[in-house]
């Protein structure tokens, strides 16, 4: 699936990337989809809680390789 934007980060998901994409979401039209790229290890324990909160759906995780995983989000 396509997503209609896009961020990649090697910071550790905390409250400023969470901010961050909380913005990048609200730029989105519902139902359009956001790619989120991290390579912090422990991402999916913000980021999971976080989108379930906001009530956007968590389409998929994937693990990139080694040091990455893609969080598809939908509005």
């Amino acid at each position: 699936m396509q997503a209609k934007d896009s961020f990649s980060t090697g910071l550790e998901v905390c409250t400023e990337v969470l901010l961050y994409l909380a913005s990048r979401m609200q730029q989105l039209t519902e139902g359009e989809t956001f790619e989120f790229v991290s390579t912090d290890p422990n991402a999916a324990e913000q980021i999971i809680p976080w989108a379930e909160m906001r009530g956007y759906d968590l389409l998929d995780i994937t693990r990139i390789d080694d040091t990455q995983t893609r969080y598809l989000i939908r509005r």
